[in-house]
């Protein structure tokens, strides 16, 4: 019943992947690997400051994933919080120290 209802709200309001602008999708297949890669990582600024905490990023910010954050916060592009979300749920695991 989901398909079917997104099928027919697609036709009404067209949606396009916020990395690429692919029809169809909120996230395409390209752009979900961009955004679930090998990633997150701990991340450092060149120079780093004394004191800094650690720092952990769910995926490189450029690109397919700038595109999509963007589409996010600047469009109101509301189905891809799901995708981001989940992404930030793997930096924070990450950041976690092991044993939590």
């Amino acid at each position: 019943m989901r398909a079917w209802w997104r099928e027919i709200t697609g036709l009404v309001l067209p949606v396009a992947c916020g990395g690429c602008g692919s029809p169809r999708t909120p996230l395409c297949e390209d752009c979900g690997r961009a955004l679930y890669g090998t990633w997150p990582c701990r991340v450092r600024p060149v120079p780093e400051p004394a004191g800094l905490p650690p720092v952990h990023a769910a995926a490189p910010y450029e690109d397919a994933v700038r595109a999509v954050l963007l589409a996010h916060k600047e469009r109101g592009a509301l189905g891809l919080a799901g995708p981001l979300g989940r992404a930030l749920a793997g930096a924070v695991r990450a950041a976690a120290p092991p044993g939590t």
